[in-house]
């Protein structure tokens, strides 16, 4: 049965103030409608999305919560921490331990390694996700488990810029 993985980059966030953290920088305006772009095309394109997984950090939060407010998800958005500053490794770490029983999840992370980690599942030439940028990968697998390089197809690759 075919799984979908939707990896997106988090939207345009504010610049880090002077003595703000990282993961405490939230999206600026033109970020807001970045992810409010995404999140129209999902739904005027009919993908389905049974699950958003999100990093903690806030601007990918806030992208995931703008997403699933206009997809209206039953399910609200998973924060895994393991997200924020994940590299392929850990990538592929979450995605084997993904719940069977969604097969479209939405994962939001941060560059550069959400799209090392979709050229990895793929094995085609992504290049670096602008803000808010979207890859859509099928997997011919049963189980989430299954997942490793090369396993995906890519079927799209959208950018917000473009879209608007």
């Amino acid at each position: 049965m075919a799984h979908r993985l939707y990896l997106m980059r988090h939207a345009q966030s504010a610049d880090k103030q002077h003595g703000q953290h990282d993961m405490d920088r939230g999206l600026t305006s033109a970020g807001m409608q970045e992810a409010a772009t995404i999140g129209h095309f999902f739904k005027k394109n009919n993908y389905a999305v049974d699950l958003i997984v999100s990093s903690p950090a806030e601007r990918a939060k806030a992208t995931a919560k703008m997403v699933h407010g206009i997809l209206n998800l039953k399910p609200e958005v998973a924060i895994n921490e393991e997200l924020y500053k994940a590299s392929v490794r850990n990538f592929v770490q979450i995605a084997t331990r993904l719940d069977d029983g969604f097969k479209n999840i939405l994962v939001i992370g941060h560059n550069p390694y959400i799209s090392y980690f979709a050229e990895y599942l793929t094995k085609a030439e992504i290049g670096g996700l602008e803000t808010a940028g979207l890859v859509s990968i099928r997997f011919e697998i049963s189980k989430w488990a299954e997942v490793s390089e090369g396993t995906g197809t890519l079927e799209n690759q959208v950018r917000p810029s473009i879209i608007e």
